[in-house]
């Protein structure tokens, strides 16, 4: 039953962001947005309170502009989950009734501005449901990796970070394959297909932890480089390059195939005022990459 008095916060403790890919059943009590923007993401309630809304410092962020900064908190107490408006401006709402402080069911409905989030207590049956859920959402059909939308939606919350934080890196490399339209023409849209699904393998394997790497379509890749100097990330993609030229590629029939990549990279820094502008300039410097014959790494410092 929901009530309509305040608590007193308990003592905040940072979210743990986990992809459900990763866990087939929920250990953990969580939310999980099931409409708006960050469709498929989980938060994990386990760290005990976790504050929802549009300011770059709440835990979990909402960027729609009816959203609140911050808007409400989700915690434990007395072994269950409980929720708390905030006093934000258009409100909180479980199973479409407005409330001020509410416990938590199984299966209830957290509404936050457009965005609708389902709570999972432990052990839920929905939980494998709402993994797959997530795996549409996040993850590329063909090559497992992350999607464009995925992607974006992490270069933003780093590009934000980065501006927040005093000393922080961002660098974004943009990858594609050399003469993909030949190999698709020549040999088949299948052997494109075999190609692409190998060389996110290789890339994977070879990929840093913190970093986050996507297809963002076609035969491009993206690899979100975050706390990293541009002089770092340059040795990293370089290394990636000629992993790539060394691997063996080979379509069904059995013919191998030469793949090569170029790769473009951008810098966020004082100037950068916006993380689209860093796709623009990771493109850019692909196109010099390209130019200079391909099978290369260009980036600001050359």
């Amino acid at each position: 039953m929901c009530a309509r008095s305040r608590d007193n916060p308990t003592d905040p403790h940072t979210i743990l962001l986990s992809s459900t890919a990763e866990s087939p059943l929920f250990q953990e009590a969580s939310l999980v947005v099931i409409r708006g923007e960050r469709l498929g993401a989980r938060i994990d309630l386990s760290s005990g309170s976790v504050v929802l809304g549009r300011g770059s410092d709440t835990d979990f962020r909402i960027g729609e502009r009816s959203v609140s900064r911050a808007h409400c908190r989700v915690f434990q107490r007395d072994g269950s989950h409980w929720v708390e408006d905030l006093g934000s401006t258009n409100h909180t709402f479980v199973n479409d009734e407005k409330v001020q402080h509410c416990r938590l069911a199984d299966g209830d409905q957290l509404r936050v501005g457009k965005t609708v989030l389902k709570f999972l207590d432990v052990g839920s049956s929905e939980s494998a449901y709402l993994a797959k859920l997530h795996d549409h959402a996040v993850r590329d059909g063909l090559t497992g990796l992350y999607n464009r939308r995925h992607a974006m939606s992490v270069l933003a919350e780093e590009f934000r970070r980065c501006q927040r934080v005093q000393g922080a890196r961002l660098v974004l490399a943009i990858i594609d394959i050399d003469w993909f339209k030949q190999i698709n023409d020549e040999i088949g849209h299948l052997a494109g297909d075999a190609v692409l699904i190998q060389l996110a393998r290789v890339l994977d394997e070879a990929l840093r932890a913190g970093d986050t790497l996507a297809r963002i379509g076609g035969e491009e890749f993206v690899l979100i480089m975050p706390d990293t100097s541009l002089a770092e990330a340059h040795r990293a993609c370089d290394r990636l390059r000629q992993r790539v030229a060394e691997q063996e590629f080979r379509v069904d029939s059995g013919q191998r195939i030469e793949v090569t990549i170029s790769i473009g990279l951008a810098e966020a820094d004082a100037s950068t005022d916006d993380y689209r502008k860093l796709m623009g300039e990771a493109d850019a410097h692909l196109y010099d990459a390209k130019t200079a014959g391909r099978n290369s790494v260009r980036s600001p410092a050359g």
